[in-house]
């Protein structure tokens, strides 16, 4: 009997004392093996390090004395594990004993494969798709993302609409099954994103040189929306924005940024006006802070720019078709089709 690959799943906690206990029981459940369940801890003061150490000894701890956010804990943690491959999994979950079993069957079979995801649903409703992960994810031409099962704030009912292994242009940071090789290849997550699109960032990378990213929906994981930044709408939809341009502009070729950038600021200040009108001045003044940061910021990101452009392998053309051709702010808020089977009939 062939011997199995490990797998670390590397569980990043800041004060999430409220859903570990749940996420680390249903991960003691898991049908895959061998397994090697690590919690990460971005300086919590709500006892979840305590709790970890009394109930779950086994389970290793890697500790940090400030909060790194999303991004740079990661990138620090991954080499610290034993497993040739890893699951970036948030706190607010739960999983299915059989979530690794259909992800790990594709990584052994397709070499060339960098990510997988499970199905992601809701925590609070199983029978629904859940707001970050869907049944895998997409973006627009202008950079907006979206997923199998969740246009915007429409969320979908899982049918089984949606159980094809396909590819996909991102995997969900919230359950994001990595071969390690890809992730020190592409040399991890970009850490001045710090929360929010890293993961899309990271894929597009993948997606660059010559790696592939698809969904395996029998897995199935259950997130609790949010829980992280419930809070906090107002850096939400700040990073979102901030670090969707930011996205756009390091990865796209030269021309697809002159195509597309002018009508992603032209969507983005519909969005500002829109949200005035609507008495939302907290989204107006996030998407502003986000075109500041990126202008100020240009250096830099240009610095960046070059970096990701060296270590491309292959064209736009040859992933354009995890990419959607059209806008989906304009069919979702025009056209009014809320669901992603309206909206990609005819891609």
């Amino acid at each position: 009997m062939l011997t199995r690959p490990t797998v670390s799943v590397i569980i990043l906690n800041y004060n999430g004392l409220s859903f570990l206990p749940r996420c680390l029981e249903t991960l003691q459940k898991t049908s895959y093996a061998p397994l090697e369940i690590v919690v990460v801890d971005n300086n919590s003061t709500d006892g979840s390090l305590e709790y970890i150490r009394q109930n779950y000894p086994r389970v290793k701890l890697i500790e940090f004395r400030e909060n790194l956010g999303y991004s740079r804990a990661y990138n620090a943690a991954v080499p610290q594990v034993s497993g040739e491959y890893t699951v970036l999994l948030n706190f607010d979950v739960e999983v299915a004993a059989n979530w690794l079993d259909q992800a790990m069957e594709l990584m052994e079979a397709e070499p060339r494969l960098a990510a997988v995801q499970p199905k992601l649903k809701q925590y609070q409703n199983h029978d629904n798709f859940e707001y970050s992960g869907g049944s895998g994810g997409f973006i627009d031409r202008f950079g907006y993302p979206f997923v199998r099962g969740r246009i915007f704030d429409h969320i979908e009912q899982d049918t089984g609409q949606f159980d094809d292994v396909v590819p996909i242009f991102w995997a969900t940071g919230a359950a994001l099954v990595v071969r390690k090789s890809a992730f020190v290849e592409a040399g991890g997550l970009d850490g001045d994103f710090f929360m929010h699109m890293e993961e899309l960032d990271l894929c597009w990378r993948w997606w660059l040189t010559g790696w592939e990213v698809k969904v395996a929906p029998r897995g199935e994981v259950y997130h609790w929306a949010g829980a992280a930044l419930a809070a906090d709408r107002y850096h939400k939809m700040y990073y979102n924005h901030r670090n969707g341009l930011t996205m756009m502009f390091k990865n796209y070729s030269p021309w697809n940024v002159l195509k597309s950038f002018p009508a992603r600021f032209l969507l983005d200040w519909i969005t500002v006006f829109a949200s005035l009108l609507r008495k939302e001045p907290k989204r107006s003044l996030a998407v502003l802070a986000s075109h500041w940061y990126f202008l100020t910021r240009l250096p830099v990101l240009i610095r960046k720019r070059r970096e990701v452009q060296e270590r491309r392998r292959v064209k736009d053309r040859d992933y354009a078709h995890v990419i959607f051709p059209g806008s989906i702010v304009w069919r979702y808020f025009v056209h009014k089709q809320k669901t992603y089977r309206q909206i990609t009939t005819e891609w």
